[in-house]
């Protein structure tokens, strides 16, 4: 898809390396110096992690705002536009991490059992108090340690440090919105969420992704419809919509009848009458007003 957004790669940030290319652990405050360009909007293909111990600012994550305050834990997964405003002072640690890092020599990806990575159910933050991140920030400085040095079974010792950070985490993120033992989060929608992601630049019916999750289409809208209260459709055009959205705000040269085309429309006005139905205005009107 063509766009002047930048897409940062873990060895962006770090030498060259076997290691950097899975995962890379840095210091907030060092990071921010080093790489100033990290303030303007961008894209990751990787996971990103930002734990903040202290100071103050904004935290924008696809159009939504969010405040950073000491005790604030930030998740992002591969593809989010995200940019920050922070007050100088602001420490904290970064971590980054691919998918196939984490998954190593397992065959399924069960990042999205965490209900951080649920990013249709789940906002991409939570706030506790500082002292809570104790365990977390032990974990995270046993990560640096191994991280600086080379040492036999390094990346084995990393990956199972992300495991137990990432365990960690999910005990830390509010009881109020993950779901009971009870009532477990169906596993086809996690494989929906990937689904959606590799395919709905192809507009593919609802039928496409209930076949690849071996369920009806009926059966797939209910599960949706339970779940998170919407159909199968309204997810496809919401991702859609969201793509949308940031090709007008961070891709201005292209013009509209090229961002219908990187989104899969062959006729400009129809991807106008679908903008305007879902986001209630006008693709040109989104642009004015960023």
């Amino acid at each position: 898809m063509p766009e002047k957004l930048p897409v940062y790669r873990i060895p962006d940030f770090t030498p060259a390396k076997a290691l950097s290319r899975g995962i890379h652990v840095a210091d907030l405050q060092a990071h921010r110096q080093k790489h100033a360009f990290v303030q303007a909007p961008h894209k990751h293909d990787f996971y990103l992690l930002l734990v903040v111990r202290n100071g103050q600012g904004t935290h924008t994550i696809d159009f939504t705002l969010y405040d950073v305050k000491p005790g604030s834990v930030f998740f992002l997964t591969p593809g989010q536009v995200h940019a920050w405003d922070l007050s100088p002072e602001t420490e904290g640690t970064l971590l980054f991490f691919t998918p196939e890092f984490y998954r190593g020599n397992r065959e399924a990806d069960a990042l999205r059992q965490f209900p951080f990575f649920q990013t249709w159910q789940h906002p991409p933050v939570f706030n506790v108090q500082p002292n809570s991140l104790s365990p977390v920030e032990q974990l995270l400085h046993q990560m640096q340690q191994e991280y600086s040095r080379a040492a036999p079974f390094q990346i084995d010792a990393l990956r199972a440090y992300l495991e137990l950070l990432l365990i960690q985490l999910a005990r830390l993120y509010p009881k109020t919105t993950v779901a009971s033992e009870e009532n477990i989060w169906p596993f086809q929608l996690y494989q929906l969420e990937t689904l959606v992601e590799n395919h709905y630049l192809e507009h593919l019916p609802t039928s496409f992704y209930a076949h690849a999750l071996h369920l009806s289409p009926k059966y797939l809208n209910e599960l949706c419809k339970q779940n998170l209260g919407k159909t199968t459709t309204d997810l496809l055009q919401e991702r859609l919509i969201l793509e949308a959205k940031r090709l007008l705000t961070h891709s201005p040269h292209l013009n509209i009848a090229q961002v219908a085309q990187a989104l899969g429309f062959e006729d400009n006005s129809y991807f106008g009458r679908f903008f305007k139905k879902q986001a209630e205005i006008t693709p040109e009107q989104f642009r004015q007003k960023r």
